[in-house]
């Protein structure tokens, strides 16, 4: 009697770690992207893609620099 209790309490345990770990996990979709390595070249490409966007704001901020420095010189002339 004593171990049907415990194999009854054990199993309960068993279904709820189960079914707590099935709710929680990703798609299936997800979960194959993350085992082939597409996740990983997915992120790859979208840091590709805002690394470039970085470099062309910064080159048009940075287009202005000489242009200052050019009315500066004039101005101290």
């Amino acid at each position: 009697m004593k171990y049907t209790y415990w194999r009854n309490i054990l199993n309960v345990l068993l279904i709820a770690v189960a079914g707590i770990m099935i709710g929680g996990c990703d798609s299936g979709k997800e979960a194959i992207d993350e085992a082939t390595g597409h996740r990983a070249l997915k992120q790859y490409q979208k840091s590709e893609k805002d690394i470039e966007e970085i470099a062309k704001k910064q080159a048009k901020r940075y287009e202005g620099i000489p242009d200052d420095e050019k009315r500066e010189g004039e101005k101290k002339e």
